[in-house]
């Protein structure tokens, strides 16, 4: 059964659109107050179709909206742009939506102008991306009314400390596959510098999507540096990065990614791959919908951003996540 159909048959709504990314308003308490008496409807506008990594987040969407009583409507974009996201955005207007729930993608800016629009409605938005790293605690005059995601600085921290702490030695390579993806590359820019605080050597290196292009690049770099310990993918999966480590006979190379897909779960259980940095997609579809019902019901606001991430799957934990996973929770 496809995730569009499931979800469908549970009265969560699936419209194929083109949108996107993120936006809030100021408090509307006026708002809260009218939505006590009346059905809530949230719109929660997706970067992708509901597939893969991102029909963990319209799960988690859909979880709430039924635990909470609430109706939830994914929309999502056929092409990943700003003026279709924007476009969507203003769908979900248009629908007198009481909520709404954006993707983020791009920079505030992009969205100040329908963000106010959507507030001249009185409706409430929020965003399931996470804050610029390092700000937890909420800015009074943001106008998303929250941010839910993983701190992408704190990520790629993470992934260095933990290399340090299995004693890697040698050069570690840090990939990213999609450099004009900013949380990509503020995933491995925040990984290089731990690294090279630590006094590890660590070098950069543009990828592309094509995994047979990645396991050829990553190869090519392993034959120049035979020194390279590990090596980490910062923005795809990791299927190219395993076939560079089998054809080149590296059994030793230490791979670490990012987000939770078959490959890697099955990678950690064999020892391919030592761990995964866990966003815990999950939440950030399920908190923004919960935030946007408490706001609309109580009036409540998080005082602080809410981070689902980071947090590391490896060996220790890998059998209970992949349990999790099968069950779409994860």
């Amino acid at each position: 059964m496809s995730m569009k159909n499931g979800l469908s048959k549970i009265g969560f709504h699936v419209s194929r659109v083109v949108a996107i990314s993120a936006v809030a308003l100021l408090p509307v308490f006026g708002a809260a107050a009218m939505a006590q008496d009346k059905d809530i409807s949230i719109y929660f506008v997706g970067c992708a179709a509901p597939t893969g990594f991102h029909g963990y987040l319209a799960r988690g969407a859909e979880e709430a909206g039924k635990n909470l009583g609430v109706k939830v409507t994914y929309i999502f974009p056929d092409q990943l742009t700003i003026s279709n996201q924007v476009q969507k955005i203003e769908e979900a207007i248009a629908a007198q939506a009481n909520g709404i729930a954006i993707c983020a993608f791009a920079e505030d800016s992009s969205y100040a102008d329908v963000a106010a629009r959507a507030k001249e409605a009185g409706i409430a938005f929020g965003s399931a991306a996470a804050p610029p790293s390092g700000s937890q605690v909420r800015d009074p005059n943001d106008f998303f009314l929250f941010r839910t995601g993983s701190d992408e600085a704190a990520a790629g921290k993470l992934t260095a400390q933990r290399l340090v702490s299995m004693g890697v030695k040698g050069r570690v390579v840090v990939a990213n596959q999609q450099p004009g993806d900013a949380s990509c590359q503020l995933r491995a820019t925040s990984q290089i510098d731990e690294l090279k605080k630590a006094g590890i050597e660590a070098d950069f290196l543009e990828l592309t999507m094509d995994p047979g292009q990645q396991a050829e690049a990553l190869s090519n770099y392993l034959r120049v540096h035979p020194d390279t310990a590990a090596a980490t993918s910062t923005c795809d999966v990791i299927d190219g990065f395993l076939s560079a480590k089998a054809d080149s006979g590296r059994d030793d190379l230490v791979l670490t990614g990012y987000d939770i897909v078959a490959q890697s779960l099955d990678a950690i259980k064999d020892g391919r791959q030592a761990f995964t940095i866990d966003q815990q997609q999950f939440w950030r579809g399920y908190m923004p919908v919960l935030l946007l019902t408490h706001y609309l019901k109580y009036g409540l606001i998080e005082g602080n951003y809410f981070l689902t991430g980071p947090t590391v799957v490896d060996k220790d934990n890998v059998e209970r996540v992949s349990a999790l996973v099968k069950q779409g929770y994860r």
